[in-house]
């Protein structure tokens, strides 16, 4: 029998706190939560760097009552950088007829408390989460944290820290380090082209053929298309599944490797492996830690933070998890959706349609 700590996602209640509302990857978690909530057992979903007007909540909410999904929504609280509005409130798609709990942390410490054995995941930054244990610390024990990010330092193609961890870095520390072996899906797991100029991996285009599939499909996945062109419109050229694949990785195994590691957090939100966890992990794994080959094959230098033991992504099996996204939203259809979405972005094919797929530089 697994243990708690090793069972896969949708074995124990979860908790799903979402920054949606601007970049569309947190609304095709919320799309594939409407589309199977049997599967992922959400108990509640919060929102995350809440604006003054809830609109993350109030489109979160409208999303899944157009789906005809009841599953409690509760909003949360404003980052550090309180924002005055979101994407999908400037493009109009966040509702304001629907009901929702205004208190996440409330709410939060509610399911905790009812519960033995929470699933935690983490898909915006940890304020929500760290003020429920400021509030309750006896809760920390029953957290099973999923969080996608941070970045690891040295590895990540920006110079800012990961976003989830730089918008409240406080927080973050202090829930990594309450929480028992926390499984982190670190940046660099999620980001990665088919080559330079090319299409991101696991990037969702509005002409490639899973968006063309799922403007077809239940009105879940067609907000997220919605959602997606207005991303577009903004300047960006795709949303890219960090989010997706967090979910996805936890509850599937053979999406992405993980590797036990002792880890740095510095203040700034920054991540860096502690001197053993860089010796390691260098000579036990250099083949699965190819995407951070870099950063292991340099020398070892000392970092000021708290230490703890996490759970770490290394590399992952983009094939798979494209297929895994695309059943997720779209059942047995998503396999075939998958390999087209996955041959559209390499630059190589044709859409569902049988238009030729164009190359943009993600």
């Amino acid at each position: 029998m697994l243990s708690p700590h090793e069972a896969r996602l949708g074995a124990a209640p979860a908790i799903f706190d979402m920054d949606i509302g601007t970049d569309p990857d947190d609304t095709c978690v919320a799309a594939m939560l409407a589309a199977r909530p049997a599967r992922f057992q959400p108990a509640l979903l919060v929102t995350s760097d809440e604006t003054h007007e809830q609109g993350r909540a109030r489109f979160l909410a409208g999303l899944l009552r157009a789906a005809g999904v009841d599953l409690p929504v509760a909003a949360g609280l404003p980052s550090l950088r309180r924002r005055a509005s979101c994407l999908v409130e400037e493009a109009g798609l966040a509702r304001d007829d629907v009901p929702f709990s205004r208190d996440a942390v409330g709410e939060i410490v509610r399911v905790l408390d009812t519960h033995p054995r929470v699933d935690y995941v983490g898909l915006g930054p940890l304020t929500n989460l760290d003020a429920a244990l400021l509030r309750r610390p006896d809760l920390a024990a029953r957290v099973r944290l999923f969080q996608m990010g941070p970045a690891l330092a040295g590895a990540y193609r920006r110079e800012a820290a990961q976003y989830n961890a730089r918008l409240d870095p406080g927080a973050f520390a202090r829930v990594l380090g309450q929480v028992e072996a926390p499984r982190l899906l670190f940046s660099h797991s999620s980001w990665g082209s088919f080559g330079e100029g090319m299409r991101q991996k696991l990037g969702v285009y509005p002409d490639d053929p899973l968006a063309g599939a799922l403007r077809k499909a239940h009105p879940a996945a067609r907000m997220f298309v919605r959602h997606l062109e207005a991303w577009v419109e903004t300047g960006k050229d795709c949303s890219i599944m960090h989010d997706p694949l967090t979910v996805l990785s936890a509850a599937l195994p053979g999406l992405v490797d993980f590797e036990e590691v002792s880890l740095v957090l510095r203040e700034d939100g920054w991540v860096a492996l502690t001197e053993a966890a860089h010796g390691a992990l260098g000579a036990r794994a250099p083949a699965r830690g190819k995407v951070i080959a870099g950063v292991l094959a340099g020398p070892w230098a000392p970092v000021e933070g708290r230490t703890i033991e996490a759970r770490m992504s290394l590399d992952t099996d983009d094939e798979a998890a494209r297929r895994a996204i695309a059943e997720a939203l779209l059942g047995e259809e998503g396999a075939r959706v998958a390999e087209a979405w996955g041959t559209w972005n390499r630059g190589g094919g044709t859409s569902m349609t049988g238009e030729r797929g164009s190359i943009s530089k993600a």
